[in-house]
């Protein structure tokens, strides 16, 4: 029997943990967006108002969008019906969207699922879920897709979600491997060029154990990256806890099989960490009231835990789940899915260098232009935040969707109401 691993949509459910034989459900949604085409796009729902001069935009994502910034402009990737599976649209600071059909990013011959994108300092690099594996591309800023797409690791036992960060010369792909009894975290590096560099000896977490939902980030002073994720040690996943590992960029493992980050009653899950150039800021959906709720803390370029009880971000009523960060001068904008009104939506809190949460009560990102928002990414760049998410009438990841995106400023003023649109229909 082979436990698996919903991650990312389930963590909408709070991590919850799926056991049994055969197909994991990943698979099973990626087999319906292989099994769907071109054509499935133009007949996809539509339901927004025209914008930009462009018609009606389509509902064509599957699994949540993702979000970078560089060379003067935003990339949101997706997860698509159409060939190829994995899109994007880069959009400039001022909201111009500057690719309203989509740049197909995966070039080879297998769709793609769930994809993560990061900016090396020339290009974007987007990886996502195959059939065999984990794949990759590289896409300089102007959206020209340079091939041939990169296998990170080619097997049948790898899920996500898969992430990416980026140093100038080497990205660093973490993703999860399953064994009959385990599930482990594991990385694969990546060079500026495109090659993959051998993934012997890997292994971030402590096995036999289960752990998944990783997360990392690039830190630049100390020339290493931080991986987070969630690790049950054995506990089982009501009890799963935050732990990190560093990486140094010739893929020397610093921490052994990891460290705590969060050990607080109830479980920990769904992480994401951004460097501050002073402290790591990892964030994490957290149970112990009851409810998920937001919590966070800092962590030194050392490995020290600065506030090993965690620090409440977000404890409304309902649900927040898979919360998502990023960071300038003195403060990130957290953002995640919160369930307090009923519906999925996205709520953001500013969380200061120093610890101080700015906003403890959230702000609302999404402002219900479609009746269900969820799965938010967020990015900085040209002096301001943008949150990309999904949209429709009924919560249904695995159903096409819109993808809308916000930008908001260190104020927390919202400068798109309604959300813009990131793709449309000519």
């Amino acid at each position: 029997m082979k436990r698996e691993v919903k991650a990312g949509i389930a963590g909408l459910l709070f991590g919850s943990m799926l056991v049994g034989c055969g197909v994991a459900p990943d698979q099973e949604a990626q087999g319906e967006v292989e099994e769907m085409t071109a054509e499935a796009t133009s007949s996809a729902e539509t339901g927004l108002d025209e914008h930009h001069g462009y018609s009606t935009p389509v509902a064509v994502a599957r699994y949540g969008p993702a979000v970078a910034y560089g060379d003067g402009k935003y990339f949101a990737v997706w997860t698509d019906v159409r060939t190829g599976g994995i899109y994007g649209t880069r959009v400039k600071p001022d909201g111009t969207v500057l690719d309203p059909e989509g740049i197909r990013i995966n070039i080879g011959d297998d769709n793609g699922v769930r994809p993560a994108i990061a900016f090396n300092g020339k290009y974007f690099f987007v990886v996502w879920e195959s059939r065999d594996g984990v794949d990759g591309v590289r896409v300089k800023p102007d959206g020209t897709v340079v091939g041939p797409v990169f296998r990170a690791i080619q097997t049948d036992e790898s899920f996500g979600p898969v992430r990416v960060a980026c140093s100038p010369k080497i990205c660093l792909v973490t993703y999860t491997i399953s064994g009959d009894e385990e599930t482990v975290i594991f990385f694969t590096r990546v060079t500026k060029d495109g090659v993959v560099l051998s993934t012997a000896d890997r292994t971030l977490s402590a096995f036999p154990n289960f752990a998944y939902d990783a997360s990392s980030t690039w830190n630049n002073s100390k020339k290493e990256f931080l991986v987070v994720w969630s690790d049950e040690h054995g506990q089982g996943p009501e009890h799963a806890d935050i732990y990190g590992n560093r990486v140094k960029e010739n893929g020397t493992i610093l921490d052994g099989t990891g460290f705590p980050i969060s050990q607080a009653e109830g479980a920990q899950s769904t992480p994401d960490v951004e460097w501050t150039g002073k402290n790591y800021q990892v964030v994490w959906s957290d149970d112990r009231n009851g409810n998920p709720d937001i919590y966070g803390t800092r962590v030194s370029g050392h490995g020290t835990v600065k506030a090993p009880d965690g620090i409440p971000i977000s404890t409304a009523a309902g649900a927040q789940t898979e919360p998502r960060i990023a960071h300038h001068n003195n403060k990130s904008l957290v953002v995640w899915d919160d369930r307090r009104d009923g519906p999925h939506s996205v709520w953001g809190a500013r969380w200061g260098e120093d610890g101080d949460v700015w906003d403890p009560s959230g702000f609302p990102i999404s402002t219900g232009d479609q009746p269900q928002e969820y799965l938010p990414d967020v990015a900085y760049g040209g002096g301001k935040f943008f949150v990309v998410y999904a949209g429709q009438e009924t919560f249904d990841p695995f159903e096409p969707h819109f993808i809308l995106g916000t930008r908001v400023t260190h104020q927390a003023a919202l400068k798109d109401v309604p959300a813009l649109p990131l793709i449309h229909e000519r």
